[in-house]
């Protein structure tokens, strides 16, 4: 099937359309919380910080659990290993919706990381194995349709759903998606050969839950209650320690759950390095941006989902053309015009002021919009068509595991930068002392694309494993 003449568009484009829908199934629960979190803690009488842990525990079990998808895909194969953890996933949401106390609730929201996580890498996986080379750009274009999709119609679905019925069909709305995706996997996607000789790394094994999960929760603690708190201090420390060894670990055993000898792969390394930069500004402009809209501007939280619509739908026509140029160019023809607009767009952000224009706000969410979906899934292509077929089921829970990590660190930091850069702004009124704040972080997240705009004209123009 990877043969560009048994490329069949009908059988392929349900295929991955299938994969999406898992997908977005799974992110749309990342990014569906934070709306609903007050009604929760409300509907349970519990502070913030406890209520937190909904989201928090959600994020360690997906962390703990991404890097053995490559073995449970290998040893039971993809098609059934992706079916049950959609299967679980719905049962846990239903779970969810029904949960009596938050201990309760914040047990089947690990279920839905524990299960929920696997299902992107292996898609992504999938993907690369159904749809041949020559049209990857194009088609794989529709698999970043979730992360568009979910940071966008996620808030507003769950404004939507909390404010005219209650904060329980947050879960119960997985009910007939994780249906309608089950059906679809069992119609469209392909079966692939499992490999019952695969053996699972256990040294690996038994690493890895420690090492990410304890190093995202470290940066967690820090980036809610400072840099400097000892148990911030304690986990983030223990953490790379225990990552360390695992790199240690997986680089000397023959079937690493990770397949980390992928980074001596130049246009690997680059192509990952430019998804860590690139989801450094995306993260990063999606905290701030509506953060200075209700924070400076004023717009309500429902004003301000609306504003940033407009970026979703720029996006997607940026992935769609960056796919084009991907598939007939490579891939440094759709990323280098992709940072470039990135970087006129967080110019216009760190000019931008309460008094700016409608359209003069739009303009930089659509060109943010543009420069997303030209780089976005364009780089991750880059670096996973550079590593052999035989191991990209081992290379895709690599690349999830590490944004899961990046994205982390990227929100930590630009928060704590923020909050910084508002208390150095004495003698300013809390207005202009905000402005002056959201402005340098601007900047900062422009010199990060400034750097990936420098190494994509490094890239290679066409990578062949």
């Amino acid at each position: 099937m990877n043969n560009t003449n048994d490329f069949n568009l009908k059988k392929v484009l349900p295929a991955v359309l299938t994969i999406a829908i898992g997908m977005l199934l799974v992110m749309m629960d990342t990014t569906i919380m934070n709306v609903t979190l007050p009604h929760i803690q409300s509907a349970f009488h519990q502070n913030l910080s406890n209520s937190q842990w909904v989201i928090t525990a959600y994020t360690l079990a997906m962390a703990t659990v991404i890097p053995f998808a490559g073995f449970l895909g290998d040893r039971f194969s993809d098609k059934k290993v992706f079916a049950l953890a959609i299967i679980f996933f719905t049962i846990a949401s239903f779970l969810a919706a029904n949960a009596h106390s938050l201990q309760s609730l914040i047990i089947w929201r690990i279920a839905q990381g524990l299960t929920g996580g696997v299902v992107a890498p292996i898609g992504i996986g999938m993907s690369f194995k159904i749809i041949p080379m020559e049209k990857r750009g194009s088609m794989m274009g529709l698999l970043g349709l979730p992360m568009l999709l979910a940071p966008t119609i996620g808030p507003a679905l769950s404004g939507f759903l909390v404010k005219h019925f209650n904060w329980t069909t947050v879960f119960l709305i997985n009910l007939p998606v994780g249906i309608l995706a089950l059906i679809f996997v069992l119609l469209f996607l392909p079966n692939f050969s499992a490999n019952k000789a695969s053996k699972i790394d256990l040294k690996g094994a038994l690493l890895s839950p420690f090492a990410f999960p304890i190093l995202i929760y470290g940066v967690h603690v820090g980036a809610d209650k400072g840099w400097s708190n000892p148990t911030a201090l304690s986990f983030v420390g223990l953490g790379f320690i225990m990552l360390l060894l695992f790199i240690i670990v997986e680089l000397r055993v023959e079937n690493p759950l990770l397949h980390l000898r992928a980074f001596a792969i130049p246009e690997f390394t680059k192509g990952i390095s430019l998804m860590w930069l690139n989801q450094i500004v995306v993260f990063g402009a999606m905290l701030l941006v509506p953060l200075y809209l209700q924070n400076v501007v004023g717009l309500s939280s429902e004003n301000t989902g609306l504003i940033m619509v407009p970026q979703a739908i720029a996006s997607f026509l940026g992935m769609t053309i960056g796919g084009r140029i991907f598939d007939k160019f490579g891939t440094k023809a759709a990323v280098l015009p992709g940072f470039t607009l990135g970087a006129l767009s967080l110019s216009l952000f760190s000019q931008i002021k309460p008094s700016s224009s409608l359209a003069f706000t739009l303009c930089a969410i659509v060109l943010l919009g543009l420069s997303q979906g030209l780089v976005n899934m364009q780089v991750n292509n880059h670096a996973l068509q550079s590593v052999p077929m035989k191991n990209i089921s081992r290379v895709t829970p690599l690349t999830n595991e590490m944004m899961q990590v990046v994205n982390s660190f990227a929100i930590a930091f630009l928060t704590a930068f923020l909050s910084g850069q508002i208390k150095k702004q004495t003698g300013l009124s809390p207005l202009q002392a905000n402005l002056t704040a959201f402005h340098n972080t601007f900047y900062l997240l422009l010199i990060f694309v400034s750097f990936g705009f420098i190494l994509s004209l490094f890239l290679r123009k066409k990578v062949k494993a």
